[in-house]
């Protein structure tokens, strides 16, 4: 399976999530491309799975420098399969859930739930990013 992931960071709570499940993706032998900056849209469109990773910034929002772009360029998410993670620093996490939902609207199957965390991901986080990668 060919998997495209793209994911910012600020704190590195959110790099240490992409990495375990850079790690868990490549030991299923699936072919992983991964990016951190705006990838090209077609490019990355070209992917059996589309995985976005965001911290929560300003008030429970995903990345506007990256992320937001990034999804904004792609011509459509339908019929695309996402997977979603992050990380937040305060409030509860209700930016995945509000994510999701938008992401649900531009046509994606979200194929595992998505996984956000509080800070540094603990063992918790990093079972249920192991989890998602065996449901893909």
């Amino acid at each position: 399976m060919k998997i495209n992931m793209v994911y910012i960071s600020n704190t590195g709570h959110t790099e240490e999530m992409a990495e375990v499940l850079e790690e868990e993706i490549k030991a299923k032998g699936h072919e992983l491309n991964v990016y951190t900056e705006e990838p090209d849209a077609d490019e990355f469109l070209d992917a059996d799975l589309l995985i976005f990773g965001s911290p929560a910034c300003g008030t429970e929002e995903v990345d506007d420098s990256i992320i937001q772009p990034t999804i904004e360029s792609l011509s459509s998410l339908e019929g695309k399969k996402v997977f979603m993670f992050g990380s937040f620093g305060w409030g509860d996490g209700e930016y995945m859930e509000i994510w999701t939902d938008e992401m649900k609207d531009k046509g994606a199957e979200i194929v595992a739930n998505p996984v956000v965390c509080l800070e540094d991901p603990d063992d918790e986080a990093k079972e249920a990013l192991k989890e998602a990668v065996n449901s893909f």
